[in-house]
């Protein structure tokens, strides 16, 4: 079930995390920045270490924590993909998705059974994150996220979704083994490194590497606090709720995500975009009242 302190938490969460998304989309080079992201957040929140000490992780925590960081990193490297080749008001409502795998996950290894009304929610909501793609409502424009001049960008951002989902189910049993703050600056720590590596392989992308850090620095220390502030509230809300229930109704986030697209990047589609949202938010509402 929902809470009233895990809705509190999910709906602040919901309201941050679409900015480090703009922010990131509105970056010369994606991934540059989110590596900088990583190695800011690592310095920045480096006084952690001295209030919850690594000594105290033990071998399962260990064991959640790499696991994370592995799919915390491919999450990053497709999203980073994603807004390379498609709108924010376009491709973020589909990296959101990640709601019916996690239900499917959820279901298998944490035994969690959802309502069949909380179900249904899930169901709009991903209905609804559908939707946004579309230009108009006729069955010609259902299919169209699913033509050639789509392909790639929804390739991309389902397999952003689908690493989404991995990183919830994960994080849920990491957030209940050992402190969400310890966790979190662990596994973003180390998939830092990971990310380190990707740009090591993208020799073109090297050599912009300081001239982006210097002209960037306070926009990506901005983008470091935003991420870390959204999803620690995510691990707190996964320790007192239903992880499916909490992914769900974090969905919320793509109505935040597709007002910023439309009305502060200026993307197109805004209307069809907006009612689809409506559908997220019946979605929510059914998760909130009946799960």
């Amino acid at each position: 079930m929902i809470t009233g302190i895990s809705l509190v938490l999910v709906l602040v969460s919901a309201a941050i995390h679409p900015l480090w998304n703009m922010l990131l989309k509105r970056s010369e080079d994606k991934v540059i920045f989110y590596l900088n992201i990583h190695l800011i957040f690592t310095l920045l929140f480096s006084f952690l270490l001295f209030i919850y000490p690594v000594s105290s992780i033990d071998a399962a925590g260990w064991i959640f924590i790499i696991l994370s960081s592995l799919a915390h990193f491919f999450y990053q490297a497709f999203l980073c993909r994603t807004y390379e080749l498609g709108d924010m008001s376009l491709t973020y409502p589909i990296v959101r998705s990640s709601s019916i795998f996690v239900l499917i996950i959820g279901a298998i290894l944490l035994k969690e059974t959802p309502s069949p009304i909380a179900i249904m929610g899930v169901i709009l909501i991903i209905l609804g994150v559908y939707m946004i793609n579309l230009r108009r409502l006729s069955v010609s424009a259902f299919v169209t996220p699913f033509r050639v001049a789509h392909k790639e960008v929804m390739l991309f951002a389902l397999f952003a979704a689908l690493f989404s989902a991995a990183y919830s189910i994960v994080d849920k049993k990491g957030a209940l083994n050992m402190e969400p703050f310890l966790f979190f600056y662990m596994f973003f720590a180390i998939s830092g490194f990971m990310f380190l590596g990707y740009l090591l392989l993208l020799k073109e992308r090297r050599k912009n590497y300081w001239r982006i850090l210097k002209r960037d620095k306070h926009t990506i220390t901005l983008a470091a606090i935003l991420e870390f502030s959204s999803y620690i509230l995510i691990l707190y809300a996964f320790r007192i709720s239903n992880v499916a229930y909490v992914v769900a109704l974090r969905q919320i986030s793509v109505i935040f995500g597709v007002a910023y697209g439309i009305f502060l990047l200026k993307e197109r589609d805004g209307k069809a975009r907006l009612l689809a949202s409506g559908v997220i938010s019946l979605g929510s509402y059914l998760i909130i009242a009946f799960g």
